[in-house]
């Protein structure tokens, strides 16, 4: 497969009907989010448990609430479709979308393994349909700053990247582990920052609440195009932790950026770095002395990913263009994911993943 993108995407009117699939923890969000956008209109709820459904007819006048996807899909008001159900079961109820002509809105990651993400893209693709997956934080302005001033050379050359993604809820996931739950993530932002997918990974973690679902996880990318490069990431993450966290540190030759999603100051370029003199020590080497000039905060506009996210899709429906977190983002996520897992299963070892295609 190569990264090509189709151009049979056609123009729709600007009122795009939507439906949402799934009332679980996020579909709440995108039901609020899709209801209060202009450009389109909340026309269909659907859940398979229909307790979830009972309130929404009253929250949302006019929106019809159903527990079959073949209803939603017979209905010609629908143009487009945001599923927020369990990952398994996503390529099932976005294929069926896709091939009933729908826009298709899938929320992280974008399937289950990357043989069915593979297929969906396949899938968008034949038919000229927009698939776009929700990475949700590459909406974020924050995140979006620090990517922008990392690939305009602002801090230099990347020595390496560090981050915590952690948070405690009223009960663990039983579902999933931390890699799929909370990873991915960074396994879309990473490569953002990177400019590139990474060369091989590895993973250590551990499940400490239930044996075989890792809640706890501590995995190292390597960005470098060879063992020597040393282009380095590493990133904790975990549901076990003493606070809840979403930190990336990108330390460079010239300055360091500092993302603290929960901090008054998200973003901080810190202008600390080693600079080699002329000054040689006993043996000859020329001595690196380090420097610090303070840190300088970086204004950020405040603003709702989501919406953004959301705005995004319809925008790309309305316009005919790729979203830029598109299915090939969301398959390169699901392929970080799948080499991290089988890290974890093969002792911790180094993945390549150019295994993956």
């Amino acid at each position: 497969m190569d990264g090509s993108k189709s151009s049979a995407i056609g123009h729709l009117p600007s009122a795009i009907g939507v439906a949402v699939i799934g009332v679980g923890y996020w579909g709440p969000n995108l039901i609020r989010t899709f209801a209060d956008l202009p450009g389109c209109g909340l026309v269909s709820i659907c859940d398979l448990n229909p307790a979830r459904l009972q309130t929404l007819p009253q929250k949302y006048p006019g929106v019809r609430t159903t527990t079959r996807l073949e209803e939603v899909l017979a209905d010609p008001a629908i143009e487009a479709v945001a599923i927020a159900t369990p990952a398994e079961s996503h390529r099932q109820i976005a294929e069926a979308c896709l091939q009933a002509g729908r826009h298709v809105f899938v929320e992280k990651p974008l399937a289950a393994c990357s043989r069915d993400a593979e297929a969906l893209v396949r899938v968008a693709e034949e038919g000229g349909h927009i698939l776009m997956v929700g990475h949700i934080f590459l909406f974020d302005t924050a995140i979006s700053q620090l990517v922008h001033s990392v690939q305009a050379g602002e801090i230099g050359q990347i020595r390496y990247v560090y981050g915590v993604r952690t948070s405690m809820a009223g009960t663990a996931r039983l579902d999933t582990n931390i890699i799929w739950d909370a990873l991915v993530h960074d396994a879309y932002i990473l490569p953002e920052l990177f400019g590139h997918a990474p060369r091989r990974v590895k993973a250590v973690g551990a499940g400490y609440l239930m044996p075989g679902v890792e809640d706890v996880a501590f995995v190292t990318f390597d960005f470098g195009d060879n063992p020597e490069d040393g282009a380095l990431a590493q990133v904790y993450v975990s549901w076990y932790a003493l606070e809840k966290a979403r930190r990336i540190t990108v330390v460079g030759s010239r300055a360091i950026l500092s993302y603290d999603d929960l901090s008054e100051a998200r973003l901080v370029r810190y202008h600390r770095r080693y600079d080699q003199s002329q000054e040689r020590d006993p043996q000859g080497r020329l001595r690196w002395h380090w420097r610090d000039e303070g840190g300088q905060p970086i204004d950020i506009a405040r603003s709702e990913p989501l919406r953004a996210e959301c705005q995004h899709f319809i925008e790309c429906i309305v316009a005919g263009k790729q979203p830029a977190t598109d299915g090939w983002s969301g398959l390169a996520a699901v392929r970080v994911l799948e080499a991290c897992e089988r890290s974890l299963d093969n002792n911790n070892t180094w993945i390549e993943l150019n295994s993956y295609g």
